[in-house]
């Protein structure tokens, strides 16, 4: 059964259709890389998936309870946050909960502050009772692999490592389906490697735009062609 459907998905811009009927199935397991000319849809395609976008015509369906998170080509978000609290934001029930562990922690690093170390100790006790270290191992991971520095300002960043942070962002939530626009744009080499790896082993289902041939073909199972607002389906 899929994780997502679209059915007879139309969308314009002004006069200009992008899709036209277009049809697609994701399941569980499979690495789409969405292939076209640029200017031809593929972002507004995922942008549809993500929520962001509503189609003028046909059904867009999800299996209930269905997670979507994506990496937009464009940063849109700013915030006077730190790019841990940004990253761990990504986790909508306990980001808040990691974060506020993360900040105490580091606070108690140059202070013996009595009162920091009854808060951290509480923090701890809540984290345990919810599973949640795996999670914070899994953003201190991310963060360390995608050379990130976790106590920077989010909006001190540049676009690039801005993008970075959002990618980070989008793989710590590991939700059922991740959509990905350009993931390898701005990553250096050893970034792209762990990335390949990383998603290799991705339990959900990965929707993703790439000019990166060499990435696409150690990581797509499919391809998917936007072509003129159709949607052609091959193995990768």
């Amino acid at each position: 059964m899929p994780l997502l459907r679209l059915n007879n998905i139309s969308l314009a811009f002004g006069h200009r259709p992008l899709l036209e009927k277009a049809e697609l199935e994701v399941s569980r397991g499979e690495r789409m890389c969405l292939v076209g000319r640029n200017g031809e849809g593929k972002s507004s395609l995922l942008r549809i998936i993500s929520g962001e976008v509503v189609a003028d015509e046909g059904e867009f369906w999800t299996q209930p309870g269905v997670r979507i998170a994506c990496l937009a080509q464009e940063v849109g978000m700013d915030s006077d946050d730190s790019v841990f609290d940004v990253v761990a934001g990504g986790l909508p029930e306990l980001g808040k909960l990691i974060s506020e562990y993360h900040h105490v922690a580091g606070e108690l690093a140059h202070s013996d502050d009595p009162g920091l170390l009854k808060r951290l100790s509480g923090l701890q006790h809540e984290l345990e009772a919810v599973n949640g270290w795996q999670l914070e191992q899994r953003v201190e991971s991310v963060l360390s692999r995608l050379q990130l520095d976790s106590d920077a300002v989010f909006h001190s960043l540049s676009g690039g490592w801005r993008r970075r942070v959002m990618l980070a962002r989008a793989l710590v939530s590991e939700p059922d389906v991740l959509l990905l626009d350009e993931p390898t744009n701005h990553l250096d080499v050893e970034a792209i490697i762990w990335l390949e790896s990383y998603l290799l082993d991705y339990p959900g289902a990965l929707l993703f735009v790439s000019h990166d041939r060499a990435f696409v073909r150690r990581l797509a199972t499919k391809i998917i062609e936007l072509d003129r607002g159709c949607l052609t389906a091959w193995p990768g």
